[in-house]
């Protein structure tokens, strides 16, 4: 059945789509938005417009829950796509839990920065949910190639780690997909929302582009799971592509074929991801793409406040849902009482003494002003006074997490609740969390996919340069203390990161993602393919004649942010032909054929070179002249990357042809675009011809503007971008108009679910209560494998837990649900699910999270009772005749309750029926012991 999210949009998925086909048939102009150019020539794109900014804004008023598992609904692939569904093991997520904590600063100020080391491993699945998606006919081609490298032809291996869903896609994963280079992909949803399933289309036509596999995996979402638990996982994943564990199907990736990619908070996770895999000194990737990156959390960029009617983000941001028992998070009264409760029992089944006093530093970042007045003329728009986020503590409780702000008439204005879902509101501005504030230098290539309509455009252009000149953006002082890495850098030794950085205009928040099939779509997944070929040294055909490139030259004597065109070395000049929409007889379609595919079907214009509004690449050119001249251009089956490895033809830029373009606008009454001589469009192979090394780019920092039609011009100077104009002493504070818009739609939050909240303070009350009682079944079978395997030397030197025995293990173990609550230096944030009690989600973790080192109990399940009726209904021939047979003779008739008890044994088996008796025994004697 449908959840109700499902069911609202449903209803309004029609009206609303006759809406905006009515609107587009009036052709009344002054009901248009005024310079979207692309939402009235593409009616497509309108209508996908609307509908998302419109179940985005419905959303609002339904819980998470809801909204979780309508993005996690399962997708199918398509016949073409290969899947392989696999787990990352334990094994990489411990690895990563290592370099995290030590490049957080250690063991101690990750207790005090984010309340511990232990509480954020803990996860309700034994590993990391993993995709391998590759196009078919790429694999296929792989497999070919593979057959000619080995003709033994070895048997493929079987994946150990696949999940048994697997069986409904791939089983197993080839060695044949060894040779491919590999995307590392992120997805986006606010952190809290999305899935692979999500995303799976955009994620299928990417790794058809690149000709190449695509890991993706879905990791850990908050509230559940806040900071740091997604970067884990994020880290758990490269580690497991990079350093497979012995069993993996796969064998070790070269880091230089990775290129980790990601879109909106899948793009902030992998500048995160960047970062860690930097600062902890760990072999760097061949390059990054970020798709409309969430970069700035304080939301200081004017973008945030301007775009907000052309972009399908909601008016009230991704802060706010219905009430429900998950969010917002418990009281700091209910939430202390619960974490005293399990603390207590759970020392109480391991016999130790009191907590130990933790004497920990109270506030390990200093507070700063609370408000400062000041005017901000050089800003598109005045956002007011602005104050610092609260001081980290380490207490990490909801009373510490206040923001106030004085106006410049003297009004306080305070919020008292988590601003975001990702983490604390103290946090919000940390740099693995808000990378505007970090330090982006050093770091492999980057491509940032901009829009120009969408409301984090602000925060994406000033970390794209900041990326790219680190030595003009001076790390704050808060973020090197938050920070431990960044503290000893110094500006004179920051490197500068290569970056190619396209704005598109018109466009909303993650163009390729949520609007694939639109014209600047295309170009734009072109560009992604074009820049993973370069950066993983897939080698393309040198053309003939070379464009120029738009590229940032900043120097001495230049202008600030001056843009120069750099030409290929060999060629000064770019030739480009211009096609006419009326070609000759013997190559075009019948007339109604034209009229009816220029009506209705702009892919059958892009598709057809004879009707063509693209230009053909350099390469396709001549491929043609040489064509009308007789000659044959001939095309070599395999060729080889600059490390010796087998490539296919494909990868050569056969992707970006036109032939290969299968995606586009499907109805558009727009005339097509006339390319004149000169002109370029975005993604074409030649991007990079000028670039010698691919690792450090000698231009630094590429900078263009691509058009709805994919045409690139030179991006506006810096000092021209309203991102640049923003005040040093803005970024990364909480402004007065951002906290107004907060705390108007909190008002009406609060008014129009009143009653909710009631309810949700009843159901947190049953689970208290429902909690306690699991958690005494919980650990009266801790304390009975405690014992059972302490005292068996066979369980005990054969286990994990070795000779240091399984009390000692548990106590070590950081992924062990309880293991937090028995060290009395972790206090989980409130959110943290690993800590609560009162959601239904909350107390199935707490028995999940222990199967895997205690192992199932004896319980009636409904496996159990299914058991149960399939015995009663099938006899087994000849099995009552032995029965009796069998059975001794007894005068003595038996009673109804022995009579039950005897079928019970019967159908379960005598054993398993004791035992079950048994264990019911005991867990009443553990509740009335409780209760004494």
């Amino acid at each position: 059945m449908p959840n109700a999210l499902t069911r609202d949009i449903g209803f309004k998925v029609g009206p609303l789509l006759l809406d905006v086909l009515a609107k587009h048939y009036r052709k009344s102009e002054g009901e248009e938005e005024e310079g979207v150019k692309l939402r009235k020539n593409e009616i497509l794109f309108d209508e996908a417009f609307n509908i998302v900014k419109s179940f985005l804004n419905t959303a609002s008023w339904h819980t998470v829950e809801d909204l979780q598992a309508f993005s996690n609904t399962r997708t199918p692939s398509p016949p073409w796509v290969k899947v392989v569904r696999t787990l990352v093991p334990m094994t990489s997520c411990d690895q990563a839990a290592n370099y995290l904590v030590e490049v957080l600063g250690g063991e101690e100020f990750c207790r005090k920065l984010i309340g511990g080391i232990k509480w954020w491993q803990v996860r309700g699945v034994n590993g990391v949910d993993g995709q391998w998606i590759v196009a078919r006919k790429d694999w296929k081609e792989a497999q070919r190639r593979h057959k000619r490298c080995d003709p033994a032809q070895s048997p493929p291996r079987e994946n150990g780690t696949a999940t048994p869903q697997a069986v409904e896609e791939e089983a197993t994963y080839n060695e044949d997909m060894d040779a491919m280079r590999c995307i590392l992909f992120l997805h986006g949803g606010g952190y809290y929302f999305g899935s692979v399933d999500q995303e799976r289309y955009s994620i299928q036509r990417l790794a058809r582009k690149i000709n190449g596999r695509v890991f993706a995996i879905n990791y850990r979402l908050a509230p559940q799971y806040p900071f740091p638990c997604a970067i884990q996982d994020a880290l758990a994943a490269y580690l497991y592509l990079i350093r497979p564990p012995p069993g993996a199907p796969h064998t070790p990736v070269d880091p230089a074929h990775i290129v980790i990619a990601g879109d909106s908070a899948g793009g902030g996770l992998s500048l995160s991801l960047l970062q860690v895999i930097r600062d902890a000194k760990l072999p760097a990737p061949a390059g990054g793409i970020l798709i409309s990156p969430w970069c700035d959390l304080t939301h200081s960029f004017p973008s945030i406040h301007t775009n907000t009617a052309t972009d399908v983000i909601p008016d009230c941001g991704l802060s706010f849902h219905k009430p429900s028992t998950l969010w917002p998070p418990p009281s700091e009264e209910v939430s202390t009482r619960v974490h005293a409760s399990l603390r207590h029992r759970i020392r109480q089944a391991f016999k130790l003494d009191g907590p130990s006093q933790y004497e920990a530093t109270e506030t390990i970042i200093g507070d700063q002003a609370i408000g400062v007045s000041s005017l901000h003329p050089e800003m598109p728009i005045e956002v007011g006074s602005t104050t610092s986020v609260p001081s980290v503590s380490s207490k990490h409780s909801l009373s510490n997490q206040k923001i106030c702000l004085t106006t410049q008439a003297n009004e306080t204005l305070e919020i008292h609740r988590q601003v975001h879902f990702y983490t604390e509101n103290s946090l919000i501005v940390h740099p693995l969390i808000s990378s505007a504030l970090s330090y982006l230098g050093d770091l492999p290539p980057l491509l940032f996919i901009v829009g120009d309509k969408e409301v984090l455009r602000d925060e994406d252009l000033y970390a794209s340069h900041m990326a790219a000149n680190p030595s003009k953006f001076p790390i704050p002082e808060r973020s090197k203390a938050l920070y431990p890495p960044l503290a000893n850098i110094k500006p004179e030794n920051m490197k500068p990161t290569s970056v190619h950085l396209q704005v598109y205009d018109d466009s909303p928040h993650v163009l390729p993602i949520l609007f694939s099939f639109t014209t600047p779509a295309k170009f734009c997944f072109r560009a992604m393919a074009t820049f993973c070929k370069f950066v993983t040294n897939i080698p393309v055909t040198p053309p003939l004649t070379a464009h120029a490139s738009f590229v940032s030259t900043p120097g001495e004597n230049s202008r600030k942010g001056s843009t120069e065109i750099v030409e290929s070395p060999s060629q000064s000049a770019s030739v480009s032909r211009h096609t006419s929409l009326n070609p000759a007889p013997d190559s075009r379609k019948s007339s109604l054929g034209r009229r009816i595919s220029a009506r209705f079907s702009r892919v059958g214009i892009l598709r057809h070179s004879s009707l063509s509004a693209v230009p053909l690449s350099v390469e396709a050119q001549n491929e043609d002249v040489a064509a009308r001249d007789g000659r044959r251009t001939p095309q070599p089956e395999t060729s080889q990357s600059q490390d010796g490895a087998p490539v296919p033809s494909s990868s050569l830029g056969s992707d970006t042809t036109l032939e290969s373009d299968v995606a586009g606008p499907r109805f558009d009454f727009a005339t097509p675009h006339l390319f004149t001589p000169g002109e370029r469009s975005a993604g074409e192979r030649f991007t990079y011809s000028h670039i010698k090394d691919s690792k450090q780019w000698e231009c630094g920092m590429i900078r263009e503007r691509v058009s709805t039609d994919g045409l690139i011009r030179p991006l506006e100077p810096e000092d021209e971008l309203d991102a640049m104009k923003v005040s040093k002493d803005v970024i990364g504070r909480m402004s007065e108009l951002t906290m107004r818009r907060c705390i108007n739609v909190q008002q009406q939050f609060d008014k129009k679910f009143a009653h909710t909240y009631k309810l949700v303070d009843k159901h947190r009350r049953k689970n208290i209560e429902q909690a306690k009682r699991d958690t005494v079944r919980q650990l009266t079978h801790l304390r009975k494998t405690i014992i059972t395997k302490d005292q068996d030397p066979n369980c005990r030197n054969g286990s994990a837990a070795g000779e240091q025995g399984f009390k000692e293990y548990l106590l070590s173990s950081p992924g062990w649900s309880w293991a937090w609550a028995l060290d009395e230096h972790e206090n989980p944030p409130p959110t943290s699910i690993v800590s609560r009690r009162d959601t239904e989600e909350a107390r199935k973790l707490a028995e999940v999270a222990d199967l895997a080192i205690l192992g199932t109990p004896r319980t009636f399940s409904g496996n159990n009772l299914w058991s149960i009726v399939v015995n009663f209904f099938t006899v087994t021939p000849g099995q009552l005749r032995i029965e009796k047979t069998l059975a001794p003779p007894s005068d003595e008739p038996k009673s109804p309750t022995r009579r039950i008890r005897a079928r019970l044994s019967r159908m379960f088996g005598a054993d398993h029926f004791h035992q079950h008796r048994q264990h019911t025994q005991q867990e009443e004697q553990a509740t009335d012991d409780s209760k004494a």
